[in-house]
């Protein structure tokens, strides 16, 4: 299966990562990002196992941290359009274009 991040994803990590590993250090930080690792392959083993949230746009939480990732799945593809905290309102970073 293909997988295509928004150019934004990597923004959306940094931001994040730099949070944790100013809060508590690194380990904290890679702990984020194995968690963010583990929501992707998840959504590959079984990308129509997550719940919609908007016009074929799905959602996949992290297990441990209050983020998650917005995607899509067509074609034999998953498209990732964005990274943000729980508390992100629902519309945020739905606007994004390809």
């Amino acid at each position: 299966m293909k997988v295509i991040f928004h150019r934004r994803i990597q923004r959306d990590l940094r931001t994040a990562l730099d949070y944790y590993e100013a809060e508590a250090g690194a380990a904290l930080g890679d702990r984020f990002f194995a968690d963010a690792e583990a929501a992707v392959s998840s959504v590959l083993e079984n990308p129509r196992g997550f719940h919609f949230v908007a016009d074929g746009l799905r959602r996949a939480s992290f297990k441990n941290f209050p983020y998650h990732f917005v995607f899509e799945e067509e074609l034999g593809r998953v498209r990732f359009l964005v990274l943000r905290h729980d508390k992100r309102h629902p519309i945020y970073g739905l606007r994004r274009k390809w």
